[in-house]
């Protein structure tokens, strides 16, 4: 095997023997590569030593990775230490401790985790039943007064979208203050704000846990720092069951996490944290805050920065240097001088046998500003298909900021018949399954009804890439009743098509499977999902999407026994419904998703982390999106509710800073807004180095021709690109 060349800025990392070390890492840097080849080594070192190395991870795809690869590396060194260390996810290694004694926390032996899926079931329901029980007119109390009904159903639809991330948030943030639902509806008994709808949600949500013998991840991660803290005997085993720690995107650790970490490390104090503050970008949905990793950065023994990337030209890797200079020293909200920090990404050194940056024979970084949102999306496609024709082997990001939009642009390329994945809850090709159950048990509800069954065998079953035949014979079966094609020798017959066809096979085999269907028991909806499931031919992932949907059909059930089969039909044919929006997040990410050559991808700037592209598109840079002050118009203030809430995070915090304290300690009405600026100029810096050849950045000044039309509604460019444009413009100049 030979010896590995390390960069310079990796040997001081590799070096290390003990102590506390910060390592920030700059995007495309290798972080895993070195945690990965740094863990091997000091396995082989300290092979006779007591105590294993811990690696903690956020996604159990990420602990997956980490295994291999040690694995991989002992091996070809011929060392057999997979029981020198571990891999596992910082909710895993909470369990872990909390199962070790759960009577410390009165808990029960047989106590289980409720998964985001579950949680996300239970949180949902639990919505659904405070609205139906009379709390509807509260619900709507916070909207703004609009006679306009039509716009009324927007805010309406705008405010429910919004809600569960809102309530799952709040809950997160009482639990980790220590309020109980008891103690929040004792301090909301008078008071009529939004915490009072959130004090039923949460009383119900936590009933709900307690009755199913459950905890959610924060009761998971709050329970084992305090069993580790009740407990000294408990602390201790695990101080010498772990001689390291190493903590991966440690960004995106939250101050609970951090404590039950520096716990477990009191006794050798072996710390090894690794990330990139300028990579934090899950704080708006998220209890994480990047400001731990730069307290420990400050406080680390050792602090040594991974500044080398090779994944991006040196000139994107320019502008994503000229973002950071300018954020930390000109940007004038001050107190977002600090949403990134000062670290300058170098590109390799060449020549060493190092991957080397990518070298375009132009400059390849441009900005573009249109009208509308429509022309920006069709500008890009246009610009796509040029670049797929001359460029087949490249793959192509498209990044919008919200999912909602994805669906725009997603339409656009289907039209200029352009093959893509889309990275989102409603991408068509992903709920495909879901949409085809909708389908067939609305064939069984209307199972005398011709249009019914026409859908299900056209949408479900039919194939052909014969559109205009499909219809005409689609048009011919409309001549018959729904019984003559099940049970009639009409289905025999070939209805003037090739009876050999896919077509004419495939409608047949459709007719076949609609009879077992509806000779199936409908009494347990949930089995008879899966009974679907073994009929129809399914990719994997859509037969794990199915047990899932099963699994909450069963719930549904469970909770209420008299549900109907009509109203799961709702519940399936709901596309904003969040339970199944994490169930596609959780089946089509359980392997990761990288794109590969000559593929484009559609996704948002949050999906986009930790991916890479040769061609990137950033879409929708404007003021809005990308706020540089809290004066402007921004995600913050939801526009579809009254004045008095519409910051309605910093109300939830203002009410919570005042049962924890008896006082407001901050302002929170400009805390949340700061918070907002600084994670969206992360964002846009995770956005701009995705790429690594290509990079174009644009916007548009409305969102429709309509809105074209009425001043107040026009954006304007962010001022974060207008900045760049500048050097991209002097650049282009340098190079003609």
């Amino acid at each position: 095997m030979s010896k590995i060349n390390y960069r310079k800025d990796q040997i001081p990392i590799m070096n290390y023997e003990q102590g506390t070390m910060a390592v920030p890492a700059v995007p495309g840097a290798g972080k895993t590569f070195i945690v990965t080849n740094l863990v091997a080594k000091l396995l082989v070192e300290n092979k006779n030593e007591k105590g294993k190395i811990l690696i903690l991870t956020y996604m159990n795809s990420a602990a997956n990775n980490f295994k291999g690869r040690i694995k991989k590396i002992l091996e070809e060194k011929g060392i057999d230490s997979t029981n020198g260390f571990e891999v596992m996810t910082i909710h895993s290694l909470a369990a872990k401790i909390i199962k070790e004694k759960p009577e410390v926390m009165m808990l029960s032996e047989d106590f289980n985790i409720a998964d985001d899926l579950q949680k996300t079931m239970m949180l949902n329901d639990c919505i659904n039943t405070f609205r139906a029980s009379g709390g509807e007119t509260a619900f709507r109390y916070f909207l703004k007064e609009q006679k306009n009904q039509m716009w009324y159903d927007i805010q309406l639809e705008a405010w429910e979208n919004g809600f569960f991330e809102l309530v799952a948030k709040a809950i997160s943030n009482l639990k980790y203050n220590d309020i109980t639902p008891q103690q929040l509806e004792e301090n909301t008994l008078s008071n009529k704000g939004i915490l009072k709808i959130i004090s039923f949600i949460y009383k119900d949500y936590d009933k709900k846990l307690k009755q199913n013998g459950l905890l959610d991840y924060d009761d998971l991660l709050i329970y084992a720092y305090k069993t580790l803290c009740i407990d000294e005997e408990l602390k201790n085993k695990f101080q010498n069951r772990y001689r390291y720690v190493f903590e991966d995107e440690c960004q995106d650790s939250n101050e609970i996490q951090g404590k039950i970490i520096k716990l477990i490390c009191e006794k050798y104090n072996n710390l090894v944290r690794v990330g990139d503050v300028n990579q934090s970008i899950t704080g708006t949905f998220s209890s994480s805050d990047p400001k731990f990793f730069k307290e420990f950065m400050k406080e680390a023994q050792y602090c040594y920065e991974m500044n080398m990337s090779n994944r991006s030209s040196e000139d994107i890797l320019d502008l994503a240097n000229n973002l950071v200079e300018f954020v930390c020293n000109d940007l004038g909200q001050e107190e977002c001088r600090e949403a990134l920090q000062k670290i300058e990404i170098e590109t390799v050194e060449k020549g060493q046998g190092y991957k080397e940056n990518p070298q375009p024979d132009t400059y390849q970084i441009n900005t573009k500003w249109y009208k509308t949102f429509e022309e920006e999306i069709n500008k890009t496609v246009k610009f796509v298909k040029g670049l797929k024709l001359k460029y087949p082997d490249k793959s192509i990001g498209i990044l919008v900021p919200y999912n909602s939009q994805l669906s725009q642009v997603s339409k656009v390329l289907e039209q200029e018949g352009l093959e893509f994945e889309e990275l989102g809850p409603n991408s068509k090709n992903k709920r495909r399954i879901i949409d085809s159950l909708a389908k067939i048990i609305d064939f069984i509800i209307n199972c005398d009804d011709i249009e019914s069954l026409i859908t299900v065998l056209s949408d479900v079953f039919i194939k052909t890439d014969n559109k205009e035949g499909k219809n005409d014979f689609l048009n011919m079966l409309r001549q018959y009743t729904v019984e003559e094609l099940l049970y009639s020798d009409i289905k025999d017959k070939p209805l003037i098509i090739d009876d050999k066809c896919e077509m004419y096979v495939t409608f047949k085999q459709g007719l076949d499977f609609l009879v077992e269907i509806l000779e199936h028991s409908t009494t347990k909806i949930d089995e008879l999902i899966l009974f679907i499931k073994e009929r129809l031919d399914l990719k994997e992932e859509e037969k794990a999407l199915v047990d899932y949907v099963a699994f909450y059909v069963r719930y549904l059930i469970n909770e209420m026994p008299n549900i109907t089969l009509r109203e799961i039909l709702d519940i399936l044919s709901d596309n904003r419904n969040k339970v199944f929006n994490y169930m596609i997040d959780v089946v089509y990410e359980i392997n990761g998703y990288e794109p590969q050559p000559g593929s484009i991808t559609v996704c948002n700037y949050h999906k986009s982390k930790g991916m890479e592209w040769d061609c990137v598109f950033l879409l929708q840079l404007t003021q809005f999106h990308f706020p540089d002050n809290i004066g402007q118009k921004f995600q913050c203030d939801k526009w579809y509710l009254k004045d008095k809430y519409k910051n309605t995070e910093a109300l939830i915090n203002n009410q919570i800073d005042l049962i924890v304290n008896g006082k407001l300690t901050q302002n929170h009405y400009k805390q949340t807004k700061i918070d907002v600026i600084n994670e969206k100029i992360r964002l846009l810096y995770v956005g701009i180095t995705r790429a690594k050849e290509m990079l174009i950045m644009m916007g548009s000044s409305y969102q429709s021709e309509e809105e074209s039309k009425k001043s107040k509604k026009k954006q304007e460019p962010c001022l974060y690109l207008m900045k760049l444009n500048q050097l991209i413009q002097n650049k282009r100049g340098m190079n003609k």
